[in-house]
C-alpha cells in the first residue's frame, strides 16, 4: 500500500483552522486512531495514522486531510463516488484484535454512520453482521459534536481476521 494519501477539504475562511481538528477528533473518537493536526505554513492538516508506529512516531500509513480555503466550498466538492456508482473507497484494518473491531463497529452504529454501498454484496447495518462479514462501511466523516458532515469518503472498515488482511489471519 501507499505510505499516505492526501485529501483536500474545502472550507470557508470562517471554518479554516477548525475543520482539520474536527476530522482528527472523529477518527480518534470512533476508531481510537492516532491523530494529530499540524500547520505547514499554508494550512491545517489532520494526520490520521494507521498500522504500526515506529520509534520516530511515524505510522506505516497515514491519511492527510488538508484544509483549502475557498469562497464557495460546495462548488469544489467532488461528486460522491456512490453517486457515480464507481465503488471507489479506502479499506482500513482496525485494531489489534476482533474486540477492537467490534468496538469500532459499535461506535459507528451508535453514531449512525453505518452505510450500505449497493455496488457490493455486504449489507452490514448492525454489529452482529459486521462481525460475521468482518467488515462494514461508512461514508460520512462528521463533527462529533454537531453531526455535520465534514467530508464524504467511502470507508470499508475491516477486522484483522478479514481474509484479505495483509498481516495474515489470526
Amino acid at each position: 500500500g501507499m505510505d499516505f494519501i492526501e485529501f483536500f477539504v474545502y472550507v470557508t475562511k470562517e471554518d479554516a483552522g477548525t475543520t482539520a481538528e474536527k476530522i482528527a477528533r472523529f477518527y480518534d473518537f470512533f476508531f481510537d486512531a492516532t491523530t494529530s493536526v499540524v500547520n505547514d505554513g499554508e494550512s491545517d492538516i489532520a494526520i490520521i495514522a494507521f498500522g504500526k508506529i515506529d520509534d520516530f512516531g511515524r505510522a506505516e500509513q497515514s491519511m492527510l486531510f488538508r484544509e483549502v480555503v475557498v469562497d464557495n466550498p460546495q462548488c469544489h466538492q467532488a461528486v460522491h463516488s456512490d453517486d457515480l456508482g464507481t465503488g471507489h473507497h479506502i479499506a482500513i484494518y482496525v485494531g489489534n484484535c476482533d474486540e477492537d473491531y467490534k468496538v469500532a463497529a459499535s461506535n459507528c452504529l451508535d453514531g449512525g454512520l453505518l452505510w450500505v454501498n449497493p455496488q457490493f454484496e455486504d449489507k452490514v447495518l448492525d454489529v452482529d453482521s459486521a462481525m460475521e462479514c468482518k467488515q462494514f462501511r461508512f461514508k460520512n466523516i462528521v463533527d462529533i459534536e454537531t453531526g455535520e458532515t465534514l467530508y464524504v469518503l467511502e470507508h470499508e472498515i475491516r477486522s484483522i481476521s478479514h481474509p484479505l488482511f495483509p498481516g495474515g489471519n489470526n
